[in-house]
This record gives C-alpha cells, sequence and structure tokens, in this order.
C-alpha cells in the first residue's frame, strides 16, 4: 500500500502537535482543528461580537479545510472538538455551540460524501487540549480518575486517526469517537 502524509488544518497548540507526529495513512486524510476558542464567560454577559468571534472563525475554517480537502481528493476527512461540543459547560454556551454545530457538519458532510466513498468523522478530546481551563468548567465524569487517564496527543489522539483514516475504515463515518479517557463522559 502507498503511505500518503496526512495533512492537518488548524493553527493551535493542537495541531501543531499532530502535525509533528508525522502521521501517515493508506487514505488521502485531512484532519481539522479548528481555532476553538476558550475564552469562559457568563452566559449572560455574551454580546453579539463575542458570538460571532467564537462561531465565524472555527466555521469558516472548517468549512474551507473540508471543501479544500474534497476538492483535493481526499477521502478521510477528520474533525477535533472539545468533548464540551456533547455535554455542555458552563461559561462556555459558545464554545460549546460552535463544537456541536462542527459534529453536525461532520454527519452531514458523511451523509453527502458517503456515496463518493468519503468517509468523515469526528474525534471529541478532552477540553485542556484546547486550553480549556477544566476547573473553571467541571467535568461531569464518573469515572474514577485511576482510569481517567490522561495521555499525551500522540499516545491519545495518533491511533485514532490512524484508525479513522485507515481503508479497513470505510465503514466508519459521521461518527463522533471520544478520546479522553472517560474524564468527561460526554452523552
Amino acid at each position: 500500500m502507498v503511505s500518503i502524509a496526512v495533512t492537518i488544518q488548524g493553527a493551535s497548540a493542537l495541531a501543531d502537535a499532530l502535525r509533528a507526529a508525522d502521521m501517515h495513512s493508506d487514505c488521502a486524510t485531512t484532519v481539522v482543528v479548528p481555532t476553538i476558542g476558550c475564552q469562559a464567560k457568563p452566559f449572560t454577559d455574551l454580546t453579539d461580537a463575542d458570538f460571532d468571534a467564537a462561531w465565524e472563525q472555527p466555521m469558516r475554517e472548517a468549512i474551507v479545510a473540508f471543501q479544500g480537502a474534497h476538492k483535493a481528493g481526499h477521502t478521510r476527512l477528520i474533525a477535533i472538538v472539545p468533548t464540551i461540543a456533547m455535554s455542555g459547560a458552563p461559561q462556555l454556551a459558545h464554545v460549546a455551540a460552535t463544537a456541536e454545530a462542527i459534529r453536525v457538519m461532520v454527519k452531514s458532510a458523511a451523509r453527502q460524501w458517503g456515496a463518493d466513498g468519503i468517509t468523515v468523522n469526528c474525534i471529541a478530546v478532552a477540553p485542556e487540549m484546547f486550553g480549556i481551563d477544566t476547573a473553571a468548567v467541571g467535568a461531569v465524569s464518573i469515572a474514577p480518575p485511576a482510569l481517567a487517564t490522561k495521555g499525551t496527543v500522540v499516545d491519545d489522539l495518533v491511533p485514532l486517526i490512524r484508525l479513522a483514516s485507515s481503508v479497513d475504515a470505510h465503514h466508519l463515518t459521521g461518527a463522533t469517537l471520544t478520546a479522553d479517557g472517560g474524564i468527561w463522559m460526554a452523552p
């Protein structure tokens, strides 16, 4: 099989860590790590400008990256979002809403492009991988701390990206894989 470098789209510490992992796949793959803000702010204090900043940039990044990957012929598309997309978080409604919108976009793209053999999936990671202060938002885990491991980006994400980008994952699409060691136990 041919080994193809995985393309990482995004301008964040998480995206940089994934690029440093020098991943390869047997399918042309793009991983999108949108620049999702992490500024905690009470819901009642959010302004239109706050929502525009939290919403417009990451949504545009994800849309443009997916469109570019599709045009380039990539057959495995993966978005990475914080788990608060599925569970919400106090003082981060604007961030959770954006991350959840990206998850919904993943499902829609998977349905639209599936007939062309393109898979589109999402990996939800612990919020701290996006620079979100978990002490400020409070985890919702029911997992014992000893079982809720906190690995590195390479330990936690690279194997899942390799799986989702492989030719063997041709039936895995529209899914969200949660990779946070059980810390958040997102529904």
